[in-house]
């Protein structure tokens, strides 16, 4: 069954947390693990890894940081996921070849169509779950 992985929960947030800030300069790493609730030492080699995919760069420093390498509007959040959790592969989970690795196949197809938004789309929407939050008494 497919699941994220706490690499992928965190490494996820980390991401929106940069693509919120996009044009606002670095964020500093405490600051990231602070807002996203991500242990510091995790989040490190989180980054680490989505700066060798040249997702993220960084500057060292006291005035340094993190930040996104490109607009959220231009990356897309199955890329994103699959290069933290690896590629969504349903299919091959199933060995035989007949209806049921189709059926799959199928919707391992429905769930890359579904994730694959930019991250600017998931930060509107996630503004627009914020905004409509009731609160009942």
């Amino acid at each position: 069954m497919f699941s994220l992985s706490s690499k992928g929960n965190y490494g996820i947030a980390a991401i929106l947390e940069l693509a919120a800030n996009y044009g606002n300069g670095l964020l500093q790493l405490k600051d990231i693990a602070q807002q996203r609730k991500i242990p510091k030492h995790y989040l490190v080699q989180l980054l680490n890894g989505l700066l060798k995919t040249g997702l993220v760069r960084s500057v060292r420093g006291n005035k340094g940081g993190y930040e996104l390498n490109d607009d959220p509007a231009n990356v897309s959040f199955l890329k994103v996921l699959e290069m933290l959790e690896g590629e969504i592969e349903l299919e091959k989970s199933y060995p035989a070849n007949d209806a049921v690795k189709e059926l799959f196949k199928g919707a391992e197809i429905e769930i890359k169509k579904i994730f694959d938004i930019t991250l600017s789309e998931l930060l509107l929407r996630q503004q627009q779950y914020d905004n409509n939050i009731m609160f009942h008494i």
